[in-house]
């Protein structure tokens, strides 16, 4: 279906990063059962070697494991995961972020936090980058929200989900989030949701299309 290779497209630029967060998952639960804690009473389910750099990313403190914030399992972790998609599905319509971020988004995860706090602080400008890499982490939820919504009879969400991501859309491109054919494939679907009317979307499309040439050319 159309609608599933666009969303799966515009991702791949962001799939690195969450391979990296699931192989921080990995480190933590590894970080977890290798720690010298002989006071730890809960057994860690994960035993296998966490990948090289997530593991460097604990030991140097980029990813720092904290014992009030941190899950223990695997199972934990997901359900971490699972309720930060859950303010997404809640709240649809969420805005781009502005400014300095010095608090964790509900949206995100506890792990996805410390990894993009992590990947920010790599950056000249730490602050500026990290509130790049969290819009950017909303809108790839919210585009996830909207894929998976294909065949649901909710029409005002998948609505609002449309609107939000095609306002967003040029400012995806111009951070280089998405290249310009991608947003493209992306905005005409998005259309379809967004604007019943045959006619009404016809004259939505040349405005949003003068919105991505500008955001490429900037």
């Amino acid at each position: 279906m159309a609608q599933v290779q666009v969303a799966r497209s515009a991702g791949k630029q962001w799939f690195a990063l969450l391979a990296l967060i699931g192989a921080a998952m990995v480190a933590v639960l590894w970080w977890w059962s290798h720690r010298d804690d002989a006071a730890m009473s809960e057994p860690v389910a994960a035993t296998a070697p966490a990948p090289a750099d997530a593991v460097t990313l604990v030991k140097t403190g980029a990813l720092a494991p904290q014992t009030a914030a941190m899950p223990t399992t695997e199972a934990g972790l997901v359900a971490q995961q699972t309720a930060a998609a859950e303010v997404v599905a809640r709240t649809p319509g969420m805005k781009p972020i502005t400014g300095p971020i010095t608090e964790r988004p509900e949206f995100v995860s506890e792990m996805e936090w410390s990894m993009l706090k992590g990947v920010a602080q790599q950056n000249p400008t730490p602050d500026v980058e990290l509130t790049r890499l969290v819009n950017k982490l909303r809108f790839m939820k919210q585009l996830e929200l909207w894929q998976s919504m294909e065949h649901s009879n909710d029409m005002a969400k998948r609505r609002v989900l449309a609107e939000q991501l095609l306002d967003d859309l040029p400012q995806r491109v111009a951070n280089a989030d998405l290249d310009k054919p991608e947003a493209q494939k992306l905005q005409a679907s998005l259309l379809k949701d967004a604007v019943s009317n045959e006619q009404e979307r016809k004259k939505r499309a040349e405005v949003e299309a003068r919105r991505l040439v500008a955001s490429a050319a900037s």
